[in-house]
């Protein structure tokens, strides 16, 4: 499947996206988030297998893979970030890339988009991210995305001592980032538990992992943790509002989780006890559910939205 890139400017930084055209273009289309420390190219592997049925768009974050990494700390903001992923889906340029293969529209977000609104999937960071654009224009991102899917992505803060502790955690991160530079960062950045299920992945994949975070700018992942960290979100009470109001507003919500992240499992077993949203646990999976585990990913998303 041919894979081309392309860019997408917005108030004045440029941010670059990966297209996989669907000749079947079956399904909705699909917009991926990535993670801290990722780019567009993390998801090279379920983008080819989601791009049998349909046109498939990972963009980079700003700060990350080939976006700019501006010195400023506006476009690094949570909000932002949010702002961004809403002008794109109804940018010409973002229409465009998620058309169907000969579908002709016109430029026009609504003629494209129609009956076949893109799904918006965000990855933990990415998760934040889809998730602040939900939250500040809860009636655009419905009317721009035909669904949200957030996996392994945290929903904010219980309460301003949970904030305080994610702001110091985020802000040490940062200085170590400063201080010790990338290569010792992710060195204990991946010694986390977090990501101990990764350690168990083929060499192959592991390397390839490697190899994306220390492609990043220790300075712009700096500023990630600083504006976009997990303190930065708003109050879990507002989220689970908005997961609410979304399907009602024809943008249903589906969390996937991994059944070896406990943190996140856990998470998505409470929204499904309180029937926020669909949740799917992947057995065998820890954080990063669609790098463990790709072929039961695919399954998680297998007819959503409907």
């Amino acid at each position: 499947m041919a894979k081309r890139e392309g860019f997408f400017q917005h108030d004045g930084v440029r941010y670059r996206f990966a297209v996989w055209e669907s000749e079947a273009a079956e399904a909705a289309p699909v917009v991926l988030l990535h993670g801290f420390a990722q780019s567009a190219a993390s998801w090279d592997n379920i983008a080819e297998l989601l791009g049998r049925t349909r046109s498939v768009v990972a963009l980079d974050l700003v700060g990350h893979g080939g976006s700019d990494r501006p010195e400023g700390a506006d476009a690094y903001a949570l909000g932002v970030q949010g702002e961004m992923l809403l002008a794109y889906l109804a940018s010409p340029v973002g229409v465009a890339a998620l058309a169907a293969p000969g579908r002709s529209n016109g430029g026009s977000a609504s003629a494209a988009h129609g009956s076949r609104k893109p799904l918006v999937v965000g990855y933990s960071m990415g998760g934040r991210v889809a998730l602040a654009a939900a939250s500040s224009q809860p009636e655009t991102f419905a009317r721009f995305a035909g669904g949200l899917v957030l996996e392994s992505a945290g929903l904010g803060p219980v309460d301003e001592h949970e904030r305080e502790d994610a702001a110091e955690r985020d802000a040490r991160n940062a200085a170590a980032l400063r201080r010790d530079g990338l290569s010792a960062f992710m060195d204990a950045w991946e010694r986390l538990d977090l990501f101990a299920t990764q350690r168990d992945l083929p060499a192959s994949a592991r390397e390839r992992m490697r190899a994306s975070r220390l492609a990043n700018d220790a300075e712009a992942l700096a500023r990630t943790f600083e504006h976009a960290g997990q303190h930065a979100m708003p109050a879990r009470v507002d989220a689970l509002a908005v997961l609410a109001s979304l399907r009602v507003s024809g943008a249903p919500v589906r969390y996937i989780a991994g059944a070896l992240d406990v943190k996140y499992r856990t998470l998505a077993e409470g929204l499904e006890d309180e029937g926020l949203c669909e949740v799917r646990i992947v057995a065998g999976a820890g954080h990063n559910v669609h790098l463990e585990a790709p072929a039961a990913y695919l399954r998680a998303l297998e007819g959503f939205p409907g």
